[in-house]
């Protein structure tokens, strides 16, 4: 998978690196959120009763759908985000491992869920992505920690000191929707990129890579306002990486990762996936047809947030 740098921005203390790999534009599919406004999907609880960690979707398209880790769904009992990557076959049904991010909330708002344009900041989604390789190892399941979940929703929103009543991380998003907006603003999805890593003085805090140019432009907005939502009140703070660096950095940990050796446990739709987890860094890549659907990896938090006292259990 041979990689450039298409280019290089730095603004508000974080610098995003774009990327284009050989082998883009390969497979045939949408996003869950082009398809959900398109209607050729349904996403919804599994049953009348629902499940706080599964999620039925109907693909009623005749082409394979994308659903990236770390996407949130609004609507129904309860918001959740997803917790792996995943292609739906055409025209199938299939049940989804989700992580609850409304803690507070068990009544339906709506028949089905619709899709964010943010997605889950990176501390939640690097922990989530440890939690399920070690799931995957011990049961085969791609299950998260729920309860270190919710604590993480819960210092998310005390960082922009929002008060939610369902401690939803939605209520953060919304509360804070022009900040996070104006933290972004001059950053611009390249049109021959396929993939981005972001940086900021600590490092090198996500990258991933998608095989449509279509489909990481969709994500490109909605992965910058899930950093936004860590890092915006940091900006004053040490620059990141220059542009040399960046690049390398992010060239680099593609070869690096298609060099190491990685556990593969089957997709929950189409596909492998080819997990890891150094330590430092977590993630995976999901193939279908030996071609990359998308490559992840997160800076992992090694700070787990405070207990604190939890409600009853929602099921």
């Amino acid at each position: 998978m041979h990689t450039t740098a298409v280019s290089y921005h730095a603004e508000a203390g974080i610098a995003v690196v774009q990327l284009a790999t050989a082998g883009h534009d390969t497979l045939d599919y949408r996003s869950i959120g082009t398809a959900i406004r398109e209607k050729r999907i349904e996403v919804r609880e599994v049953n009348d009763a629902g499940s706080v960690n599964s999620l039925l979707v109907l693909n009623h398209a005749d082409l394979p759908i994308f659903l990236m880790d770390g996407d949130i769904l609004i609507g129904a009992k309860q918001n959740r985000v997803i917790n792996t990557s995943i292609l739906l076959a055409p025209q199938s049904k299939t049940i989804i491992p989700v992580s609850c991010v409304e803690q507070g909330r068990w009544r339906s708002t709506s028949p089905t869920f619709s899709s964010s344009d943010y997605i889950a900041p990176t501390s939640l989604r690097s922990a989530k992505s440890k939690q399920v390789n070690d799931s995957l190892r011990s049961i085969h399941l791609h299950q998260s920690d729920q309860g270190e979940v919710w604590d993480r929703v819960s210092v998310l929103n005390s960082l922009h000191d929002v008060q939610s009543p369902t401690q939803s991380l939605s209520d953060a998003f919304t509360t804070r929707e022009k900040e996070f907006d104006t933290f972004i603003a001059s950053f611009e999805a390249h049109p021959e990129a396929n993939g981005l890593a972001v940086f900021n003085s600590g490092g090198m805090l996500c990258l991933d890579v998608f095989n449509r140019r279509d489909v990481h432009r969709e994500y490109f907005k909605k992965i910058l306002r899930g950093v936004a939502m860590e890092v915006s009140q940091l900006a004053k703070g040490k620059a990141p990486a220059g542009e040399a660096e960046a690049s390398y950095k992010a060239i680099d940990f593609i070869d690096t990762f298609e060099a190491a050796e990685h556990e593969s446990f089957d997709g929950v739709g189409l596909g492998v996936e080819k997990r890891f987890d150094t330590g430092e860094r977590a993630g995976f890549g999901l193939f279908h047809l030996d071609q990359l659907v998308h490559l992840t990896t997160l800076q992992m938090d090694s700070r787990r947030p405070p207990a604190r006292k939890r409600r009853p259990p929602l099921e």
